[in-house]
């Protein structure tokens, strides 16, 4: 299943770099994963894309449409899923056209 990452252009909470910094430096082989949030304020099924760091401090990269996040929950105790990255679509800061990033779903 395909999706469309939302959310790439927010900072993340307590962190120097924003996910656009991040996803720019993306080649696209870098393992990332899916994390639930049902403590997250403005979405109790909110879903983040997380990228996995050697370091053990990963770093999040967005967010699952809400209605995406929301069919996932209703499996997610029922599959495991995974993701890979399936594009990154390369912005421009000068014309104000930011990067995002597209993933591929499989259970």
């Amino acid at each position: 299943m395909d999706a469309k990452i939302v959310g790439v252009t927010f900072r993340n909470d307590s962190f120097k770099y924003d996910r656009q910094q991040i996803i720019a430096g993306l080649c696209g082989k870098e393992k990332i994963y899916l994390k639930r949030e049902p403590a997250n304020k403005f979405d109790l099924n909110a879903v983040a894309v997380m990228l996995l760091r050697k370091d053990n401090k990963d770093w999040k990269i967005g967010y699952l449409r809400a209605e995406l996040a929301a069919f996932l929950s209703d499996l997610w105790s029922k599959y495991k899923f995974s993701a890979t990255i399936k594009e990154i679509r390369q912005g421009n800061v000068e014309e104000n056209r930011p990067y995002g990033l597209s993933i591929d779903i499989k259970k």
